[in-house]
This record gives C-alpha cells, sequence and structure tokens, in this order.
C-alpha cells in the first residue's frame, strides 16, 4: 500500500512541476499596431441582471468601434433579457444586433453560438458569457494574438467574489486554467473557457463548428479547441495578458456550485480525446489512493508521519504551480484557500467523477442527465 501511495505522490508531485516549469514558459504577448475587425458573440438565456453590465464593458473598449460588431443570440429567454437590450441599443456606440434562435427543439448554447458565428460579418470571433467583466483593453489584447497562422486564442478566466469559499473558487479555477494554458502550449489540449475565447470563422465551419457534439450541453469550448487543434497544428495559443482577463463571479453556495461543475463533468463521457480521458481517470485514482491513506492512517495501518510528508509534498507542488497563475489572474494570496482547498479537494474530485456518471444538471432552467 506503502509503495502504491510513493508511487501516486511521485506522478502527482513531477504533474504539478512541469505544469509550473510549463506556465513560465508560456511566451507574453506582444502589442502591434495594425487592427482586425471582430465579430463579439455573447449567448443569453435569462439574463436580465448582467446583460447591461457586459454591454457597457464592450462600449467602452479601447479599440475603434467601427472595427468590432456585438452580436447577442437569445436562446428563448422567459425574462426581461430581450426588453433590456432594447432600452440598451440606443446607448451603446457600437454595432450591437440581436438574433434569436427560432426552433425551440433545437436550443442551447451551441445552438446559439452557431447562429452567431453564421451571422457574423467579421472572419475572427470572440465569444464571451453575460456574466462576465472584460478589461478595457480585452479586443485590444486579441487583436495582438492574432496573427495570419493563429486560427484560435484561448484567453484566461479568473473567479471573483469575498469570502472564503470564492477564494477556494479562485484558486481551483486559477488552477484549471494554468493547466489549460500549458497543455495547448505543448500541443496537447486539455481545456479552454467559452467565456474568453477567440476563432477564425473559417477554421470553425471548416471542422464543422459543434456538429460531432451538438446536442452534449456543455464542451462547446473544449470540443471545439480539440477540433481545431487537430486539423490546424500549432495555430492554437493562450492569450497570457492580463488585460485579456475576464473576471466571472464566484457561486454563492454550495449548490449552485457543484451544478455547475456537474455540467463541466458531465463532457467527459463524451470526449474522445483519450489523452484527456486519461488524465480524468488518473486524477480520480490519485485523490482515491490519498484518501485511502488517510483512512489507514486511523485504522493504524500507515505510519501518520509518512502520509504527513507525502501530504506536504502535495501541496507544495501545488503551490509552485497555482502561485504564480493566481497572481497572473489578479488574485489575492493564494496559500490559505490552497491549503484548505487540498484538504477538500480529493473529496471533490471523488464526488464529481461519480457524478459525472450517474449524476444529473440544472442550466438555464432545463435539466440535464
Amino acid at each position: 500500500m506503502m509503495g502504491l501511495i510513493a508511487a501516486f505522490t511521485l506522478l502527482h508531485v513531477l504533474f504539478y512541476l512541469r505544469l509550473a516549469r510549463g506556465w513560465k514558459k508560456i511566451p507574453a504577448i506582444q502589442s502591434k499596431e495594425s487592427m482586425i475587425p471582430f465579430s463579439v458573440i455573447i449567448p443569453v438565456r435569462n439574463e436580465e441582471n448582467t446583460i447591461e453590465s457586459i454591454l457597457r464593458n464592450l462600449n467602452i473598449q479601447d479599440y475603434p468601434k467601427e472595427l468590432y460588431e456585438v452580436i447577442v443570440v437569445d436562446d428563448f429567454s422567459e425574462d426581461e433579457t430581450i426588453n433590456k437590450l432594447k432600452q440598451l441599443s440606443g446607448s451603446l456606440d457600437f454595432t450591437l444586433r440581436v438574433i434569436h434562435l427560432e426552433d425551440k427543439k433545437i436550443n442551447g448554447k451551441k445552438q446559439a453560438l452557431t447562429a452567431g458565428v453564421i451571422a457574423a460579418v467579421h472572419e475572427t470571433i470572440l465569444t464571451t458569457d453575460a456574466d462576465c467583466e472584460l478589461d478595457k483593453n480585452w479586443i485590444r489584447s486579441y487583436n495582438d494574438a492574432f496573427d495570419e497562422l493563429t486560427n484560435m486564442v484561448a484567453g484566461p478566466v479568473a473567479i471573483r467574489g469575498k469570502g472564503l469559499f470564492a477564494r477556494l473558487q479562485q484558486v481551483e479555477f486559477a488552477g484549471l486554467m494554468g493547466f489549460g494554458a500549458v497543455t495547448i502550449s505543448d500541443e496537447n489540449p486539455s481545456m479552454c473557457s467559452g467565456a474568453n475565447l477567440g476563432f477564425r470563422k473559417k477554421a470553425f465551419e471548416e471542422v464543422g463548428g459543434y456538429a460531432n457534439n451538438l446536442f452534449t450541453p456543455s464542451g462547446d469550448d473544449e470540443f471545439l479547441l480539440f477540433n481545431i487543434m487537430k486539423r490546424f497544428p500549432r495555430s492554437t495559443r493562450f492569450l497570457k495578458a492580463k488585460n485579456a482577463v475576464v473576471n466571472t463571479p464566484a457561486h454563492v453556495n454550495i449548490g449552485s456550485f457543484i451544478n455547475q461543475r456537474s455540467r463541466w463533468t458531465s463532457k467527459w463521457k463524451h470526449n474522445k480525446n483519450w489523452k484527456v480521458r486519461l488524465n480524468a481517470v488518473l486524477f480520480f485514482f490519485d485523490y482515491l489512493v490519498f484518501y485511502g491513506a488517510i483512512v489507514g492512517v486511523f485504522l493504524q495501518l500507515i505510519d501518520p508521519i509518512f502520509i504527513a510528508g507525502i501530504a506536504l509534498l502535495r501541496f507544495y507542488s501545488m503551490y509552485i504551480f497555482v502561485a504564480p497563475v493566481n497572481t497572473f489572474m489578479n488574485g489575492k494570496k493564494t496559500f490559505l484557500p490552497l491549503l484548505v482547498f487540498q484538504i477538500i479537494y480529493p473529496l471533490h474530485v471523488l464526488f464529481m467523477g461519480m457524478n459525472s456518471i450517474f449524476g444529473s444538471y440544472t442550466w438555464k432552467g432545463r435539466k440535464y442527465r
């Protein structure tokens, strides 16, 4: 048993040290003078409380207004979202277009994004969510990232909120973003976020958009990432620029957090990328073995000093990786929330792993399995 624990710990430590080195090697984006036009797509469903803020953020972009349009795609909202858009349209300086999905049997975020891409005037597409907060140089950062060889750019997303629960989410998501950034840079993609993503319309069309996963509610970002990187090698990059960071609010209660993570992990069973599946399985068994070791300590089967040393190594290797990423995301101090996170994360991984297979979730008023 101790040999198995030591083996998994070695893999765990080497994994995070490799990620830390990979994050450090990702080059920062350099500014350039030339400018290209963009179509910004925002899929919405019941966003009456957030739509004004995101449009105001887009209205103060330090980028020529004639060089970007914003397309809001309504996914059968049942609140005052559309009325809010009508009220706001006259006060915005950029071109705003609102389009609507027409068939209630064909709905969801991927359908909304697809409709937005089809309607887009410009070749370079940016996507974000209605509940996000953007820096005034957000579009400019993407302009700096795209060149004639680039088909996709994945941007950084940070969790914002007050209190320990929000900070736990912050360090978790910083780790996920860093992991995604390193694997994209290694041409071995794992994840990205549709809340901050850019791609060429032609590349989207050439890989068939979301055709092979259209009716899987989650994974619009990651499946597109995998398909574009497979079809167009060495044409995707991570946008390592502080003014590209998109902020999204933390969940205020455990229920909504679990519901969101259930939606995210539900795509694992549909993922055909064997490397991503292998990583998910190894994560699951890594933490299963670690919890088994803790149980072994309570049953007096394993030396507690040995397990304490193992736990310290695991925490320190994760801290070396997550702390610089969290700092880049303008996050608060990493040590305490990551320490708490390290204690509860094994349970989180085990629960979400099982829930991805057997659980269900609700998203935007719709229930999925």
